[in-house]
Order: structure tokens, then sequence, then C-alpha cells
């Protein structure tokens, strides 16, 4: 079941490029979509969002503590990024504790796969999380996947294959294949052809005319 993180947060006034000065003093600045409310511009502490974001709570559900204003309860929707990773903006979403939402969550394989240990094979990772349906309350932050059955080279598991929590709706298509034990790669030493070996010997010098010993 999901978490409940709590986070206060600020109503934001300053707005479009002026909110470089909020970033330059450690605010971050937010919005709140949803529900067929209007959008609620916030602004949170920057240090306090990086350390959600370090605790992976950011998959959490959020109550969202306004001064002098009801708790609102919310997902984060989008975070905006600088190119040196910085964050810029968030967008968060309302929801209700118990209405059905659509979303990604992280699949964690555990277990030791035969066809990796005992007949040398790789592991490839081919999806990250499966998109499911289920409540907000019931969001989980991982979903545990078995890899023992992963007998031999070509093994596959598929979405179809992931026991998933009670309540929850698979979204991906079930024939989705999320992990593999492939073949180990050879190394295939490179063999050069005759005919280019023999170009790269150096032609014997040829001998000295008589002209030439004189």
């Amino acid at each position: 079941m999901a978490e409940l993180t709590v986070l206060e947060v600020q109503p934001r006034t300053v707005m479009k490029k002026a909110t470089r000065r909020l970033r330059r003093a450690g605010i971050l600045p937010a919005n709140i979509y949803g529900h067929k409310q209007e959008p609620m511009p916030i602004q949170l502490d920057a240090v306090i969002f990086d350390r959600l974001r370090r605790h992976h709570a950011v998959r959490n559900i959020i109550s969202l503590r306004l001064p002098d204003a009801p708790e609102q309860t919310a997902l984060i929707r989008h975070v905006q990024h600088a190119p040196t990773g910085e964050v810029l903006h968030v967008d968060f979403t309302r929801v209700s504790l118990r209405e059905r939402l659509e979303v990604k969550v992280p699949m964690h394989f555990v277990g030791v796969a035969p066809g990796v240990k005992i007949q040398g094979g790789m592991l490839l990772h081919l999806l990250d999380a499966l998109a499911v349906e289920c409540t907000a309350l019931a969001i989980v932050e991982s979903l545990d996947v078995d890899i023992a059955s992963l007998t031999d080279i070509d093994s596959t598991l598929h979405a179809k294959d992931v026991k998933l929590p009670n309540g929850y709706k698979l979204v991906t298509d079930p024939d989705e294949p999320i992990v593999k034990v492939s073949a180990p790669r050879v190394e295939v030493p490179e063999v050069v052809p005759a005919a280019e070996v023999a170009e790269e010997v150096p032609a014997a010098a040829p001998a000295e005319t008589e002209e030439a010993a004189e």
C-alpha cells in the first residue's frame, strides 16, 4: 500500500520568468491540477523535495498541506528538469484515495535464474515498469518478480507472469516480454583475408644494376 507523504507548501504569486528568483532562494515553483478544479500555483522548499526524490517518495501519495486550507491528496504528474539535472518545476495532480488510476509501477527482479547461473546465459531486462490500474491508496513502490523459473537459454517472462496485488488490473500487453535469458556473447577473433596480408608485406628491394654499382 502506498505511503502517505506530507508536504508543506505555500500559495505562489510569482509567475513565469520571475520564478527564477524563487529558485535562487531555494524555493521550487509548482502547480496543482485535476478533479475539475482550477489549477493552483504553489511553491515548496527545494531541499525538502530533493530529499523526497532521494528516498523515492515521489511515487507516494502526497498530502499537500497549505496554510488555512484543507489538505489535498495528490500524485506527482510531471517534474521539469534543466539540462544540468536541476529540478525547475513540479506538477501535482489531485487524487481521491479511493479512485482508480492508471500508473506505471517499477519491477524489482528477485531470485536467481538457473539459465544464468548454470547455463551461463545473460539476463536481459526488457521492461522496467508495468502499467497497471489500481486505487491511489493501493499503489506500491515496486512489484517483485521472481526469475527462478528462467531455467534455460531463451527462457522469457512476460507481463502476464507477474503476480499483481489484489485489486490490480494489468494494462501493459500481457504478452509483452519483460525479462529473458539470452545466449552468452562469444568473442570471435577477426580473421584477416590472405590477400590483405599479402598486400601488407613490403615488396623486396630491386637488385642494384651494374650502373648503380659503378
